[in-house]
């Protein structure tokens, strides 16, 4: 059907200086691992004010390397949120490691921190956690958790470009902070992420590891030469490295893959960062006019905005009360869908009830919060920068006759 507020593909339509920005990169002299992406981790570390920034092909791609460059191994326990997109967790399962779920907070959406301690053991390694939808979790608890328990801590921050907790940007406040510049969310390079940290170790890894190298301690050789051939003296073959004059200690090593960002993305990421700023003024201009039309609607409970945090509202969440209205949400959402035109994509099915996951062990009841949220109260609207005032006053009004249809 056509939709009156479709679920937009692309958060924002790049214009005129993204197509400049795309098309000058395509006159260079190399289209990866050029100056582009040199120009784009540099300024978003000074967007960020982060020591250590890496641009990578996807925040999947920044994930693995957070999981390879903590080193990770199989029967390791990390805790994390049921309430995020499955590929949270992906990297955890490659490396063999055991997940646990802490539950949410009812109204942020975010890992509860209370919740997270009880789960800890001497097996525990790290803590993951999602600034859900774009706001902050209350991460001074977090921390001082993971102080307590000499843990790590990972910050999956594909919702949270331009977000921010008690001044500090999000991303920074962990070990190691993960981005995605998808084309779904606040700003974009198309497809794109990003690793983030302030330690010099895990930066180094990144960076071999995410450019096909191979990490591990090495000795000096005694002699550099392969058998009877020594080191050439006058040229160099970029693909020799280190092999005539050193040795991995014990034959140790990690392997690395092609993690990078192009620079076509780079070019256009360059352009979108300076925008970025005014991309959520947008969305938190259309969120609070949502939740200002709504909030007095019986049956419906916008989200709150966190003192400690910058909302920068990558989703509009509201929360839809099945016995004041007296029908399921899913006539709701029905109603909003086909009476209304408006395309509803709830986001996240709990992850720990996944096949994958319940082939682990993980069943129903084990995060009440979250499971109940999500199947009882839990719907997005579309938000995006590019929804006209007609489409926002449209969602209002079909809220409003969603909810009086269903009670009559």
């Amino acid at each position: 059907m056509t939709y009156v507020v479709p679920y937009s593909g692309i958060s924002n339509r790049p214009g005129d200086e993204e197509i400049k920005a795309v098309t000058q990169a395509l006159t260079q002299d190399t289209l990866a691992m050029g100056p582009c992406g040199k120009e784009f981790e540099a300024r978003l570390g000074d967007f960020l004010g982060a020591r250590h920034v890496q641009a990578t092909s996807s925040c999947t791609t920044a994930l693995f390397l957070a999981a390879q460059v903590l080193e990770l191994q199989p029967g390791d326990e990390v805790i994390t949120t049921p309430q995020t997109f499955w590929v949270t967790t992906w990297p955890l399962q490659a490396r063999g490691c055991v997940i646990k779920f802490a539950d949410i907070d009812p109204d942020s959406l975010n890992i509860d921190p209370a919740t997270i301690e009880p789960l800890v053991t001497e097996r525990t390694k790290s803590i993951w956690v999602v600034h859900y939808g774009g706001q902050a979790v209350d991460m001074d608890p977090v921390m001082e958790i993971a102080r307590r328990h000499g843990l790590t801590v990972v910050e999956d921050c594909a919702h949270v470009a331009g977000g921010t907790y008690k001044g500090r940007a999000l991303g920074t406040i962990g070990d190691i902070g993960c981005f995605s510049f998808h084309s779904l969310k606040n700003m974009t390079t198309g497809e794109g992420g990003a690793f983030v940290t302030r330690d010099d170790r895990y930066a180094e890894m990144a960076r071999a590891l995410g450019t096909i190298h191979v990490w591990g301690p090495m000795r000096e050789r005694d002699e550099p030469a392969i058998g009877p051939y020594r080191q050439p003296a006058y040229y160099r073959d970029a693909h020799v490295l280190r092999s005539y004059t050193h040795d991995y200690v014990d034959g140790r090593y990690l392997v690395g893959n092609n993690f990078r960002m192009s620079e076509l993305s780079a070019a256009l990421g360059i352009v979108q960062l300076g925008k970025l700023d005014r991309l959520n003024g947008r969305r938190r201009e259309i969120a609070h006019r949502l939740d200002e039309g709504i909030r007095d609607v019986p049956g419906i409970r916008v989200q709150n905005e966190k003192p400690y945090a910058r909302h920068v509202y990558h989703l509009y969440t509201l929360f839809y009360d099945p016995e004041t209205v007296g029908a399921p949400k899913d006539d709701f959402i029905k109603h909003l869908q086909e009476e209304e035109g408006i395309e509803i994509v709830v986001r996240y099915f709990p992850i720990h009830l996944l096949p994958e996951f319940r082939s682990l062990g993980h069943r129903y009841g084990e995060c009440p919060v979250a499971e109940r949220t999500y199947f009882e109260h839990q719907i997005q609207l579309p938000i995006y920068d590019h929804l006209t005032d007609a489409q926002v006053e449209h969602m209002i009004g079909a809220v409003h006759r969603g909810v009086a249809a269903l009670r009559s």
